[in-house]
This record gives C-alpha cells, structure tokens and sequence, in this order.
C-alpha cells in the first residue's frame, strides 16, 4: 500500500485533472494558471472537446446549434489563447486541433457540427500562420467514423455495416488511429509539419 502511495505521489507530479467548461473563458483562464502555477509552462496542447446535436436545418434549436459552436469551435479559440503564454515558455510546443472529416465533406443534418468542424480546421491555418514566430507548431486531424461512446450514438448495426463497405479499408476507426496521428504530429518526427489538415479515416468514400 505504501508504494501505491509513492507512486500516486509521483503521477501527480506529472498530470493535473481539472474541470473546466472550455467554452467558459473565465474556466478555462483560472485552467490555465493552475497549469502555470504548477508546472510553469506547456509542451503541447491537444484541443479535442465535442459534442454534436443532429437535425435538419428548419427544425433546428438555435440553443442546441450554438451550444455545438461554442463547444467544437469557440472552446478551442479560447483555449488556444490562454495556452499561448504557456506555450511559448517551452522549447518546441505543439498543438493539435481534432476536428472532423465533416469539416471538408458535409452531410445532412449535422449543420452546426459542419459549421464547427470547417472552422476548427481554418482556425488551425490561422494559428500556424500567427504562432510560428514563437516556434509553436499547429496542426489538425480530422477522424471520419470513429468507435467512441459520442460518435456511435444513433447508428444502427446495418448502418455501421454500410460505413464500413463504403471504406477503402472495410473498418471503422478506432480511438488509437487517432491517438498515434496526434502523437505523430507532436513529436519532433513532425518538426516540418505546420498548419496541416491530417484526415485520418481509411479514405473513406
């Protein structure tokens, strides 16, 4: 028991939960300091939270689409912003944006989400063009069907079947597809990499 503690001591020393509603500018600037007071700067920031509401353009509840913009696409401009300081105290710092095949190849009845997605990957560009001054890199990868919990919801065996015939590699993706770009993209092997779209989705059609 007496180890389990020691080693619980020592994780701490390197990760930090904290809740935040990264759509809340004030939640996620007293994020930031508890990051700075703590460990005194960031090596990379992974922008990945998202939530989606589906339906039909006409039908749509103005509340549900902006609560997906807020989300997907203002959280991570805010995030984004107060990281930068934290950011630019570190040698060679990165960020990834998640954003989503939808955000070059819309579908019906997923407006706000598109909308979204579109933007997270334009906002990528601007960071990079902005951020590379400060030596901070700034790509995105945008996953097409992906088995998580969020993405699965609503689809039904038969339709699953479809998207994966209708995938070059006859399979959806899965989170360590994503998980491996991202870490790719970080790590110095991507050092030439810079205000990038990276789709990872087995060419799906």
């Amino acid at each position: 028991m007496l180890n389990a503690k020691n080693e619980l001591s020592q994780i701490s020393n390197y990760f930090q939960f904290i809740k935040a509603d990264i759509s809340n500018e004030e939640d996620v600037y007293n994020m930031m300091n508890i990051i700075k007071d703590k460990f005194g700067k960031l090596d990379y920031l992974i922008n990945n939270a998202g939530t989606n509401t589906d339906g039909l353009i006409e039908d749509i509840n103005m509340t549900d689409f902006k609560n997906v913009i807020n989300v997907n696409l203002i959280g991570k401009v805010i995030c984004t912003k107060y990281a930068i300081p934290l950011l630019r105290k570190s040698d060679n710092s990165s960020i990834v944006n998640i954003a989503s095949k939808l955000g070059t190849k819309p579908c019906e009845e997923t407006s706000a989400y598109c909308v979204a997605e579109a933007g997270i990957i334009n906002f990528t560009v601007v960071s990079a063009l902005e951020l590379s001054k400060y030596n901070i890199r700034v790509n995105a990868v945008s996953p097409g069907l992906t088995n998580t919990p969020l993405a699965m919801a609503g689809w039904t065996e038969e339709e699953i079947e479809q998207q994966k015939k209708n995938n070059h590699l006859k399979r959806i993706g899965e989170t360590i597809d994503i998980a491996n770009t991202v870490l790719y993209l970080l790590s110095d092997k991507a050092s030439y990499i810079n205000g990038e779209n990276i789709n990872v989705n087995g060419r799906a059609l």
